[in-house]
């Protein structure tokens, strides 16, 4: 019996423990289950919210689509709207320049010209912004020369420089005679930064520099202008901004041309780097990967000595030393005022006009003058310094060879091409210009006429359909956007007749964006030409699709 309930208490102890762990388990489980179902309930709600995040994101996107769309139509019909006037205003000046003048009235309309050529560059740097937003701008990657195009630009710009102001341009030598990239992007670039650099220098020097790299070329902008303080320099590259208000009240500017470079150059897979320090001047260097397509040539050796009387610090100090080495000349720099009495030399190279008698009393060398356009010399007062030469600022490397070849091997100056009336190139050919805007009627219609033409005019598609119908005509020029028929559908309707196969339709248009041309192309033209357009387009145009014969007498 003892044994028996011993037995029957084990049981019982066992069977409570039993119950006990079978209360742990329901227990465990029923939090377990109040475990799972807050989870589910957590992820119910982050699926709720990350599905309202993903409308809404859908949303913003579709509303980003949009706000593209209606700003690419806005900037499209601005572009129209502003490149309309614009065409009628250069053109306008162009053919008054083509006609006799005196020198005041040349002088003043040729400055309203370029201020003309400034809105219209102006325009184009809103428009490229614009092609990035939308992901639309196309690099060309064609072999190019970038010294020549580096120096052709500096040339442009020196008008800009103050008259305190050293604007020089050195090229390494080690850099390839052609690289291959974009030559208008690169362009770009370099006009920005050495217009940025001009405008905000008043005295001492603005350089700029080109040296090839293990990456491509190194393209470096340094100038002794305001500097850049450290607090503006995180909204140097924004759109529209300046580094201050003072800034741009004293300097003007849309502080546009540094947010395009800067794209431009991530868009080469390139960098802009900019080092500055108030007061003291700007290094603004832009690294491109352009790829070596032929390798620098040496120029055929020159022999003489060769002195320049300049600053030891100048760029022509700098420039002369870099390349009249490299050309074999024996060559040797000392001060501006340095006497020359007793020594001999083959070539005299200075940059200060007033210490010409004094080394022509001294010396009967030939002399090369260095100096802006502004401070050439006549001719009444070249004359007694005779033999001179006289070369812009900034000195390329090209004028420099061939002035150093012409004085070292003493051949004959070259005569300065005396001014001659344009020729007029006699076409055999009937243009119809098709244009609803009175003065933009005037303006290629002047154009047209000096170049030979002869011209019928009609203002819009319908009453084109009409003239061709009635008269023989070699090349269309077809505006686009016209009242009562466009010039989209006006082509369209000549290549659907078929009544006149091969007849050329030149898209004449104010509009610039990119998908103009597949526009265009899509109507059935076979050409572009984008308003404001240069008398030199419209040559090359007319060149391209209609025979020349010879000037006419």
């Amino acid at each position: 019996m003892d044994v028996i309930n011993r037995q029957l208490a084990n049981l019982f102890a066992e069977m409570e423990q039993r119950r006990d762990a079978e209360d742990r388990l329901t227990q465990y489980l029923a939090e377990l289950e109040n475990i799972v179902s807050a989870r589910t309930a957590e992820l119910k709600a982050t699926n709720s919210r990350l599905s309202q995040s993903n409308q809404e994101l859908d949303m913003a996107r579709t509303h980003a689509i949009e706000t593209a769309q209606a700003r690419a139509a806005f900037l499209a019909n601005m572009s129209h709207e502003i490149r309309t006037p614009l065409n009628g205003l250069l053109g306008m000046l162009a053919l008054t320049l083509d006609s006799p003048l005196n020198a005041e009235q040349r002088q003043q309309l040729t400055i309203a010209h370029d201020s003309g050529n400034v809105l219209v560059e102006l325009l184009n740097d809103i428009l490229d912004l614009s092609k990035f937003e939308a992901g639309q701008l196309e690099l060309e990657a064609i072999p190019f020369d970038l010294g020549v195009l580096v120096e052709d630009t500096a040339s442009l710009l020196s008008q800009n420089a103050a008259p305190g102001v050293e604007l020089s341009c050195l090229i390494d030598p080690r850099l390839p005679a052609l690289v291959v990239g974009d030559p208008t992007r690169v362009r770009q670039i370099v006009s920005n930064l050495l217009s940025n650099a001009l405008k905000f220098t008043r005295f001492g020097r603005v350089d700029l520099r080109v040296t090839p790299t293990a990456e491509g070329v190194l393209i470096g902008v340094r100038d002794t202008g305001i500097g850049i303080s450290s607090d503006a320099m995180p909204k140097l590259f924004q759109p529209f901004a300046q580094a201050g208000a003072g800034i741009t009240r004293q300097f003007g500017g849309t502080g546009l041309g540094l947010a395009l470079t800067r794209r431009l150059c991530e868009a080469m897979d390139g960098t802009l780097q900019v080092r500055s320090e108030e007061g003291i001047g700007s290094l603004f260097s832009a690294e491109l990967p352009l790829a070596s397509h032929a390798d620098a040539t040496p120029a055929p050796a020159l022999q003489g000595r060769v002195i320049a009387l300049c600053a030891a610090g100048s760029g022509l100090a700098e420039l002369l030393k870099t390349w009249l080495p490299a050309w074999g000349i024996n060559y040797q720099r000392s001060d501006v005022d340095t006497s020359l009495a007793g020594q001999v030399f083959d070539q005299i190279i200075t940059d200060s006009p007033e210490q010409l008698q004094r080394l022509r009393d001294e010396s009967a060398a030939p002399i090369l003058l260095i100096t802006g356009y502004g401070n050439f010399l006549q001719a009444e007062q070249a004359t007694p310094l005779a033999p001179l030469q006289q070369l812009a600022r900034p000195l390329a490397r090209s004028a420099l060879y061939q002035a150093l070849r012409r004085s070292l091997q003493q051949l004959p100056e070259e005569p300065a091409p005396s001014p001659t009336p344009k020729q007029r190139l006699a076409r055999s050919a009937r243009v119809l210009l098709v244009e609803d805007n009175a003065v933009n009627q005037l303006v290629a219609k002047g154009m047209l006429g000096k170049l030979g033409c002869e011209v019928l005019v009609a203002a819009h598609g319908g009453e084109a359909l009409q003239m061709l119908a009635e008269h023989p005509v070699d090349l269309v020029l077809m505006d686009c956007n016209m009242p009562i028929m466009d010039g989209y559908e006006a082509t369209r309707r000549i290549r659907q007749s078929g009544n006149w196969p091969g007849l050329p339709v030149v898209a004449l248009t104010a509009n610039a964006l990119p998908d103009e041309r597949e526009r265009c192309r899509a109507a059935g033209m076979d050409d572009y030409l984008a308003k404001p357009f240069r008398r030199e387009e419209l040559v090359a145009l007319l060149d391209n699709w209609l025979p020349t014969t010879q000037p006419a007498q």
